[in-house]
């Protein structure tokens, strides 16, 4: 059962951390005697909360059961929502390199079916990396161990540039 998970990887607790200390950080704009310090501090931590909020509702792509699923958890541990669709809505795997400008391209594993067919949905994005060659020999894996646990085939970068 393939499961890519943010709670996992170690940015997600790094970036909990962060926003603790900016936490921290920013505590002497609301123990200010100042209207100005207080204002501008309702507004850093009303940012801060935003953050904390995105933080705290990783989500995990996994294939159980026949199905691609998607859900969002609270805190990583809890579910709060989940969206799944069967695996004979799709009918391949996909890996697309998307350019970024201003930090390294991303390697998304998409699961496609076919647009123009009502009863299949279109895309379901598995997961995503920052394009390198550690990074997309690990996403050449997964995409095999999918197509092996499901019977989608797999369509190479190669394929879809001659289309």
């Amino acid at each position: 059962m393939p499961i890519i998970r943010s709670p996992r990887q170690h940015s997600w607790l790094l970036w909990g951390l962060a926003l603790l200390a900016l936490a921290v950080w920013g505590r002497p704009l609301i123990q200010s005697t100042q209207f100005e310090n207080h204002f501008f501090g309702l507004f850093y931590y009303s940012i801060l909360a935003g953050l904390a909020l995105f933080w705290a509702l990783p989500s995990e792509q996994r294939l159980i059961a026949g199905q691609f699923q998607r859900r969002t958890l609270l805190l990583g541990l809890l579910p709060t929502r989940t969206v799944s669709a069967p695996v004979s809505a799709f009918r391949e795997i996909r890996l697309e390199q998307d350019p970024n400008l201003f930090r390294r391209d991303t390697v998304w594993l998409m699961i496609c079916g076919e647009p123009g067919n009502p009863e299949q949905v279109a895309r379901f994005a598995f997961a995503h990396w920052p394009a390198s060659a550690r990074n997309i020999a690990a996403a050449s894996q997964l995409q095999a161990e999918l197509a092996a646990a499901t019977g989608l085939s797999i369509v190479r970068a190669e394929d879809t540039a001659a289309e």
